[in-house]
């Protein structure tokens, strides 16, 4: 493996100014998906203005792809990893979010929203949750709209409306890039290109064993060939950041692990519930094909 394809990790790959208004109001005719979006903003500038998560929180998933891919999947939650170490994270994050999420929204000009933390689930169970492999945290904030009905159950911690962030631990990270949001006039950290690529492509890999249904990846790792066209450089990175993700996990790839039939089955399985996400479902063998062949063009030995 050639470990010097993989960037260096203290440095963003990549520096990219993201409209982020201009994405929430895409949504202003979907009441429920505008609020949703303008709390995604709030909470991205939060991170931005905080020192610490800033520099620990990864942006990654669905809204990853739609901020700096143009990606129209549609997702409902926002997905990180973190560097943070998983016996203190937890109560830093909840403690830096609910200091910064007010200061975020008035920098913004939100005047008429609130939002705080109204719960954090550990996944699996707080016991012994710092020594699982991977372990999780579903993090759940709370909006109102101010002098509104819904602010008296926001006042209680149980807001009517509620973005859920997914928090994953002891991730390794080999390539982020810096996202500048104009509006707030700060930056958060999200995966690169090769680190999403690869991190989708493992993700394929081990569905089977810990028996789940990706169909999305598929879709993504498409979208993302077709917008950088990439070049034998990039898939010399993307191979390189796979193999050792693949290890951390157990996994050992060859060029043939995508003709497994029971991946390509998988990735299928849901394929039509993504039209409940999407203004046109492309076509799956197509998509896939695509994908396969990436993956083969990689870099193999032997």
């Amino acid at each position: 493996m050639s470990e010097h394809l993989i960037p260096d990790a203290d440095t963003p790959a990549d520096i990219v100014q993201i409209d982020l208004r201009r994405w929430v109001e895409a949504a202003a005719n979907n009441p429920i998906l505008h609020r949703d979006r303008q709390v995604t903003e709030i909470l991205l500038a939060a991170i931005g203005m905080s020192g610490n998560l800033k520099d620990t929180l990864i942006l990654k998933g669905g809204t990853l792809m739609a901020l700096a891919f143009a990606s129209d999947r549609v997702t409902a939650d926002v997905d990180f990893t973190t560097s943070g170490d998983a016996a203190t994270f937890p109560g830093a994050l909840v403690e830096d979010l609910n200091a910064k999420l007010p200061r975020a929204a008035v920098a913004l000009g939100y005047l008429d929203i609130l939002a705080k933390v109204q719960s954090v689930r550990m996944k699996p169970s707080p016991d012994g949750f710092a020594d699982h492999n991977f372990p999780a945290l579903q993090v759940r904030i709370g909006s109102a709209r101010r002098q509104s009905s819904e602010e008296k159950r926001f006042a209680h911690g149980q807001a009517s409306r509620v973005l859920t962030i997914d928090v994953s631990f002891k991730d390794q990270v080999y390539s982020y890039q810096e996202l500048r949001l104009a509006d707030a006039g700060v930056a958060v950290r999200a995966f690169s290109l090769h680190e999403l690529i690869a991190e989708k492509i493992r993700a394929q890999l081990q569905q089977s064993t810990l028996d789940k249904y990706r169909r999305q990846d598929i879709y993504d790792i498409a979208l993302l060939i077709d917008q950088a066209h990439p070049t034998a450089e990039d898939r010399a990175t993307v191979h390189a950041i796979l193999i050792e993700k693949c290890r951390t996990r157990g996994i050992t790839p060859d060029a043939q692990s995508f003709d497994d039939p029971e991946l390509r089955r998988r990735a299928a399985a849901n394929w039509a519930t993504l039209g409940l996400e999407l203004s046109v479902l492309p076509d799956f063998d197509e998509r896939f094909t695509l994908v396969r062949d990436f993956y083969r063009a990689l870099p193999w030995r032997g």
